[in-house]
């Protein structure tokens, strides 16, 4: 792979080029996608959408949004070394700019979980829990085609946002922002997502990857998945140390891990590194203490991340670097990063330690309710051949609800699912449990079950 392909700010041809820019407009191209996505009404509604803790009543734990905002920044300092590095080297662009390379991968980090349900994880779980139980609304579909309903993946879905649904048929971003995005390249169907059990595009959205992977030049890997683009693992990588911290230090704030404990592993992260920041004189608040170290480990983590990327380098521009940057197995910092997630698994993401509605049981329940409530009006409008005066007043409902994403004539069985998981998946928290409410005056659930959610 080479970077002049590789750093195409081309957009993809689905509108006519240019159609929106303004001449005298002299944004960068992908400041353009960085302030396309801001603007966004899914990346607006990152802020009511679970991080790690729920509707928590501390206004200083994350949630989507400035987790994402925590990411870019992250995103963009590794980028910014990167192509320092590459120039350095010989290998970028004389019209690019070192610091622009911080740019693209800041607009890919601001994208990373734009396509995230309610309640995070546990609303993926949820919606291919819910297709995995109802096998006979999936007869007649190809095996690609349940391979994305049965293995939904929040990465497919903000690829799918990315491209088709947001703004006008997509946002229009340049093809290095969204090659950038795309963390897994390849189909559900395709070797490489067995043992991940994640992948980056739907089937329905392939052919424009197909485009994208042409433009940009990247390595096919037999006929259902690509190369990663090389910019890639450093989105990655600011993903993992911002979420392997910033939860750790979230809990602290809850009450859920002790300040010891977590400062302690902390001051792991920063001795192991060259990061020359000092925390041996902290101020007396021990959550100001606390915010000093995080930003040290974030130092040491990021240089880490920029020493690995260079030491594979070679590996990476071929295509056959099959690792995270912060590998547990492989990176200085890695076995301290494994000891940050399997507590945060331990003490944080467990069903134990939740609030009731993140725990899989229960966000099943909701995600069953909505989508059953869906698919029986979708089945009912299609059978009364799209003619809404002849279904029921529940079937009438879920049409209604359904609004821009309600099923047309020539809509296939399997676009009229994946139709529903745009509304669905596109809810914030408090706004899937607003419907779960209001469903219940349909008889739609019992009124044990809502009264438990009410907001």
């Amino acid at each position: 792979m080479n970077w002049k392909k590789l750093l195409s700010k081309k957009r993809l041809p689905l509108l006519p080029q240019n159609m929106f820019n303004d001449p005298i407009d002299k944004r960068h191209e992908w400041q353009r996608d960085q302030d396309r996505i801001i603007f966004s009404g899914a990346f607006r509604r990152l802020a009511l959408k679970t991080q790690v803790h729920p509707f928590s009543e501390n206004d200083h734990v994350r949630t989507r949004l400035s987790h994402s905002l925590e990411v870019a920044s992250v995103g963009r300092s590794l980028g910014n070394r990167i192509g320092k590095f590459l120039s350095n080297k010989g290998t970028l662009p004389k019209t690019i700019n070192p610091n622009e390379i911080g740019t693209l991968v800041q607009a890919s980090c601001l994208a990373h979980d734009i396509g995230n349900p309610p309640f995070g994880h546990s609303g993926e779980h949820a919606i291919r829990k819910f297709f995995v139980l109802r096998p006979e609304i999936m007869i007649g579909l190809t095996n690609a085609e349940k391979a994305d309903l049965l293995g939904f993946e929040g990465n497919a879905q903000g690829f799918r946002l990315l491209t088709s649904i947001e703004r006008f048929g997509g946002m229009q971003l340049t093809a290095s922002t969204l090659g950038t995005y795309v963390k897994y390249p390849f189909l559900a169907t395709h070797p490489a997502s067995i043992p991940l059990k994640k992948h980056g595009v739907n089937i329905r959205e392939w052919p424009i990857m197909e485009k994208i992977a042409k433009e940009l030049g990247l390595i096919a890997k037999a006929s259902t998945g690509f190369a990663r683009h090389p910019l890639v693992f450093l989105m990655e990588a600011a993903d993992d140390i911002c979420y392997s911290l910033t939860d750790l230090e979230d809990a602290v704030k809850l009450g859920k891990l002790s300040y010891e404990s977590v400062s302690m592993l902390m001051k792991e992260m920063v001795e192991f590194g060259e990061s020359k920041k000092s925390y041996k004189h902290l101020l007396k608040n021990p959550l100001t203490q606390l915010e000093f170290l995080r930003s040290a480990a974030i130092d040491a983590l990021v240089l880490e991340s920029e020493k690995r990327f260079k030491l594979n380098y070679d590996s990476i521009m071929e295509g056959c670097f099959e690792e995270d940057l912060l590998d547990w197995r492989k990176a200085s910092a890695g076995e301290i990063m494994h000891k940050a997630k399997s507590i945060a698994r331990e003490r944080i993401y467990s069903k134990s330690s939740n609030l009731m509605i993140t725990s899989f049981d229960n966000s099943e329940r909701v995600f069953e309710i909505v989508l059953n409530h869906f698919v029986g009006a979708v089945e009912e409008y299609r059978n009364a051949n799209f003619d809404g005066t002849k279904i029921s007043a529940c079937a009438r409902d879920g049409i209604d609800r359904l609004g821009r994403f309600r099923p047309q004539k020539n809509t296939s069985c399997y676009d009229a699912f994946m139709q529903i998981i745009d509304c669905v998946s596109g809810m914030t928290d408090r706004f899937i449990l607003k419907t779960i409410d209001e469903l219940s005056f349909l008889n739609y659930c019992d009124s044990t079950f809502t009264s438990q959610f009410k907001t």
